[in-house]
């Protein structure tokens, strides 16, 4: 019985980077999957009347819904580099050779798209607060409420 040794000992991963990057990827699958269903009945609320509509659309006009902009950003990002390792090292010959340098280059392009990107859309938020605003609004002003009217 060649074949006995084959049965499973247990857990098939053991706590290295790929494992990591393998449920990162399901997490943020799951989270965009949760956002896009979020999305679309944030959007279907415009069949329930404008005053719906743009009750839910004042709370987008948050601090703190320009931070969990930030993390849908990210988890986008996130997702789409790590998907194009994946397509690598499945679709490259000597892709599995090279896991640990297209792990690296991964991080690195998240890095260097994140950051710069984080720093603009707060920026962004910021800029838009104050031009907004009665003057004298100060940044902390502009964290405790949400934005002023964008109508005005």
């Amino acid at each position: 019985m060649a074949y006995q040794k084959i049965v499973s000992s247990g857990a098939v991963y053991k706590g290295k980077t790929g494992m990591w990057l393998y449920i990162f990827h399901r997490i943020t699958g799951v989270a965009l999957f949760g956002y896009l269903i979020l999305h679309i009945i944030s959007t279907a609320l415009i069949l329930l009347g404008p005053e719906v509509y743009e009750g839910a659309e004042a709370i987008y006009k948050n601090f703190y819904f320009r931070i969990a902009e930030i993390g849908l950003m990210g988890a986008i990002l996130a997702h789409a580099i790590n998907g194009l390792r994946i397509i690598a090292v499945d679709l490259w010959k000597r892709g599995s050779e090279f896991q640990k340098q297209l792990n690296i280059i991964s991080l690195v392009l998240f890095i260097g798209i994140f950051v710069p990107s984080t720093y603009k859309m707060t920026t962004s938020y910021f800029d838009l607060c104050l031009e907004k605003s009665k003057p004298g609004t100060t940044l902390t002003d502009c964290m405790i409420r949400p934005l002023p009217d964008w109508k005005s």
